[in-house]
């Protein structure tokens, strides 16, 4: 499979899922998962982009540890993929407004818990290499991205 074909299924199973759980390690080495509400961006293909706060811990741990892995998952658990990459925060008002407006309509949680608008950052996730599973076949691809 070429690298195309594996940042398709990325998009694919973010358009449909809506939802990615995100990685990040604590100082102390843990990792911490959480779900969020992930998108990319037709101009930037091998980019995974996300909102958070920017004093959250996710954002500190982002700060302190760019290694990140986002998993995604197809509705019916047949289709599992895995990626690796490295992230950023970047506060660029133009590409909030670009993230914002793929994923507004899906922050409702993100929202009651941080009520100011005004107070996010993107995290921006270069893809550096990414694995695919399905399960009910027992197949397994991986692809570095370049």
């Amino acid at each position: 499979m070429e690298s195309a074909e594996f940042i398709g299924k990325i998009e694919r199973l973010i358009s449909a899922s809506k939802v990615g759980l995100l990685t990040t390690v604590d100082a102390e080495g843990y990792p911490h998962n959480r779900w969020m509400t992930p998108t990319m961006i037709k101009d930037r293909p091998n980019f995974i982009y996300a909102i958070t706060a920017p004093n959250s811990r996710k954002a500190e741990q982002i700060r302190n540890h760019s290694q990140v892995e986002w998993t995604f998952q197809s509705t019916v658990l047949n289709e599992v993929i895995s990626v690796k990459g490295r992230a950023v925060l970047v506060g660029d008002p133009e590409l909030k407004s670009e993230v914002l407006e793929s994923i507004g309509p899906n922050l409702q949680i993100f929202w009651k818990v941080n009520e100011d608008s005004r107070n996010i950052v993107v995290v921006e996730t270069e893809i550096e290499a990414v694995s695919c599973f399905y399960p009910m076949k027992n197949e397994r691809f991986y692809r570095e991205v370049k």
